[in-house]
């Protein structure tokens, strides 16, 4: 699983930077640091492996993740990683899909472990699997080819292509199945105090989703 998330970079040459964990600093030119200035620096990462250094954020969000790891251990790993890049003191808000939806949601889940569709437009896709994404104008040449290709669609033409895919025909667009854990309630106050150095500072329940808000203690 993979999740995004913003850090900034210093650029003082000292020996510091050669023993310190998480990926090796870069040095920025000022161009460079004008435009993480206006436009922060974005990467995305494995969410039980992120490259941030220990202590080096004041705050941290994770929202939509913890329901994609499948195994306890793995949900607590990644606890364990947004508390080790938060500062002492700082705060975690972590957010995930629950078993107890409301009434009027478009969500019903009858099970705590499932696969829910995600559907995909084919042009957020890569023409192949094994391909990196086209550009503007590969992907309007590679739509008229394709469409004209024994009558299929782009769309049907990508679930084609991609494991475990389907197309469905009435939307026009690419069906994937992903893993999802839903959380009882009190299940993720349970998971956090399971990592030594996190304190649960307040738990929620809004639109379909449990929430904590943690304080990193030591």
């Amino acid at each position: 699983m993979k999740t995004a998330a913003t850090s900034a970079v210093d650029d003082d040459g000292d020996d510091r930077k050669k023993n310190v964990d998480g990926p090796q600093y870069q040095r920025l030119s000022k161009e460079k640091k004008q435009s993480l200035s206006t436009h922060p620096a974005v990467a995305v990462a494995d969410c039980i492996h992120l490259p941030l250094r220990s202590d080096s954020c004041d705050a941290a969000i994770c929202i939509a993740v913890m329901h994609h790891l499948s195994t306890e251990g793995r949900r607590i790993r990644c606890l364990s990683e947004l508390k080790r890049i938060v500062k002492k003191g700082g705060l975690i808000n972590v957010q995930a899909w629950a078993l107890e939806q409301e009434v009027d949601s478009k969500r019903k889940f009858h099970g705590t472990d499932l696969w829910v569709p995600f559907n995909a437009q084919p042009k957020y896709l890569q023409t192949s699997a094994a391909e990196p994404a086209s550009t503007a104008t590969e992907k309007t040449e590679n739509k008229a080819q394709e469409v004209s290709s024994k009558g299929k669609g782009v769309a049907q033409l990508m679930a084609e292509k991609y494991d475990n895919a389907e197309f469905d025909s009435k939307k026009n667009l690419v069906v994937f199945q992903r893993y999802c854990h839903m959380y009882r309630k009190g299940e993720l106050e349970y998971l956090c105090g399971l990592v030594d150095g996190l304190e649960v500072v307040e738990s929620s329940y809004e639109k379909g989703n449990h929430g904590v808000i943690l304080r990193v203690c030591n």
